[in-house]
């Protein structure tokens, strides 16, 4: 049974137990939920998310903070990014105590048919999901003045497959010690995981079924991930969603990442400027 993970807090709990109870139900493959807890779940969300969630287990922050101190030990720059950014915790805590490979699910993405082989390990080390454009706290120059920085396109971290033998928490600390590359926070996270996942190969899941939602979108779709711009749009599709469970599954496969090169970023950038 595949152990699923999951970054979670009391603000987000009605969300999750309509989204992560989504994904127990439409899955094929047997899971299981690992569920960090960011520090502010109550007694009572336990008691809600074990009804909910099929008893999950849960990883408490104080435990997490003592067995990842030996990483940041020396690594100052990661250290600060995790206690000032409340997703470091994804990107430090859940790789580091997930065992030799982690499978991760975001409490916002929502599960609205049957499915297969989503948390099944191609022969590449990571897989994410695709985002719309390059979201990414990093500028198109730095690409270019900085050899270590290579990302692949469009990597969004809401499901993520990852190998953890390609976590490097020296190349996290190189990347978080450069003020410049953080001018997004609300990316960094997402950014270091983009970072990671070029070095360890990447590919992406197939964006016709795994996918952020359009304010029309076609019921096509395995999963839609409701990003903190889209969350408003969840609770109408929460509304109309109907009972699929008697249908079959849908095989969910993957497709190449292609590398991230500065003429990208710039595309991405243009695009942003000419929207606002």
């Amino acid at each position: 049974m595949t152990a699923v993970a999951t970054l979670l807090g009391h603000a987000h709990v009605d969300m999750a137990l309509s989204c992560l109870g989504s994904l127990l139900r439409y899955s094929a493959d047997p899971l299981r939920l690992r569920v960090h807890d960011d520090g502010t779940l109550t007694g009572e969300d336990h008691a809600r998310l074990s009804a909910g969630l099929g008893d999950p287990e849960f990883v408490a922050r104080a435990e997490a903070d003592g067995r990842v101190e030996a990483v940041l030990a020396g690594r100052p720059a990661l250290r600060a990014f995790r206690a000032a950014n409340p997703l470091a915790l994804k990107l430090v805590d859940v790789p580091l105590l997930a065992g030799d490979g982690l499978a991760y699910c975001d409490s916002d993405v929502l599960f609205l048919r049957p499915f297969s082989g989503l948390f099944s390990f191609p022969e590449t080390g990571a897989v994410f999901m695709s985002d719309r454009q390059n979201a990414y706290s990093v500028r198109s120059w730095h690409l270019l003045s900085h050899r270590r920085l290579r990302l692949p396109c469009r990597v969004n971290s809401g499901i993520l497959l990852f190998r953890t033998r390609f976590y490097d928490p020296d190349l996290l600390e190189w990347y978080f010690g450069r003020s410049e590359f953080q001018f997004a926070p609300v990316w960094a996270e997402q950014t270091a995981w983009a970072l990671l996942a070029q070095r360890a190969g990447c590919r992406l899941w197939d964006p016709r079924l795994v996918r952020l939602p359009e304010r029309d979108d076609p019921a096509d779709a395995v999963a839609l991930h409701f990003v903190s711009p889209l969350r408003s749009l969840l609770r109408p599709v929460l509304e109309r969603a109907r009972d699929c469970s008697g249908e079959p599954p849908v095989p969910v496969g993957t497709v190449p990442a292609r590398r991230c090169h500065a003429w990208d970023l710039a595309w991405t950038e243009a695009r942003r400027r000419l929207s606002r």
